[in-house]
């Protein structure tokens, strides 16, 4: 269909009235157009989506997860995808909030958010896991999945609670190297942690968020994006979140809206 377009725009003898910012738009307009048929031809694969995090990106069985908007703004564009992970419920156990289908589709509900994690538990370093939230790391679940592009929001936990950034850094690292080692093509987009209403707790995330551009330009290489997603602008803690922490509705539509936008880009040949 896109070429068809093209060829068209092509043979297409202009007048003069058709301003050259018109001509930019309309090619601006086939490329985004390109890039949505292009992750939607019925000849390839599902697009492997995997939201890896702590409960931010689980949720609570009260509210929805970015997850939900995310699904359903894909949904709409027609996008041919699966989620995956070994979770499925928001916390503390089966949640019946996302039971309905949207468009005639079921919600897709695997993941991998751990309600309370630090970035060394997804590493299987730390022993000490709540085990309503799921047990395992990112090695053992690797074996039952391999994501093509990874929505990594992670970290708040460990810089809230007083774990230097440089520490977390290197964690982050260890896993989208975990990442690439299981798909040299997957594409990573690395989360700027959303703030807390806690003016100390946000401090610390301030901090962790200033070395994530360098944590994305230092594992990025040809076969493997690292995009940074930045969640710290543009979402206010006291009326994005219901308790302080996590997104409520319009918080998880404000994070569903970057993560699309990072997802379009990464598809992007």
């Amino acid at each position: 269909m896109y070429d068809e377009y093209v060829k068209s725009f092509i043979n297409f003898k202009y007048e003069g009235k058709m301003t050259k910012r018109l001509l930019f738009f309309f090619i601006f307009l086939l490329s985004s157009l390109n890039t949505v048929c292009l992750a939607n031809q019925p000849d390839k694969k599902p697009l492997r989506i995997l939201c890896l995090g702590d409960s931010i990106t689980q949720s609570a069985n009260v509210q929805f997860s970015y997850r939900y908007h995310l699904w359903k703004k894909m949904v709409d564009l027609d996008m041919n995808f699966d989620f995956i992970g070994s979770m499925k419920n928001c916390y503390p156990g089966k949640d019946t909030s996302y039971e309905h289908s949207y468009k005639g589709r079921a919600f897709d509900r695997d993941h991998e958010g751990h309600w309370g994690w630090f970035a060394d538990q997804v590493l299987g370093i730390t022993k000490e896991i709540p085990a309503s939230t799921g047990s395992g790391n990112l090695s053992d679940w690797l074996k039952g999945y391999t994501p093509d592009i990874v929505l990594l929001h992670l970290g708040h936990n460990d810089a809230g609670l007083g774990e230097a950034p440089e520490e977390i850094a290197k964690e982050l690292k260890k896993i989208i190297s975990l990442l690439q080692n299981d798909n040299p093509n997957v594409s990573v987009l690395l989360a700027k942690v959303i703030p807390n209403d806690n003016p100390e707790w946000n401090k610390r995330l301030n901090n962790l968020n200033s070395v994530i551009q360098g944590v994305a330009e230092d594992m990025k290489n040809n076969n493997s994006k690292v995009l940074v997603i930045d969640f710290s602008i543009g979402f206010d803690a006291r009326q994005d979140t219901f308790d302080g922490i996590h997104p409520n509705k319009v918080g998880a539509e404000k994070m569903a809206q970057k993560w699309l936008k990072g997802i379009l880009k990464a598809i992007q040949n």
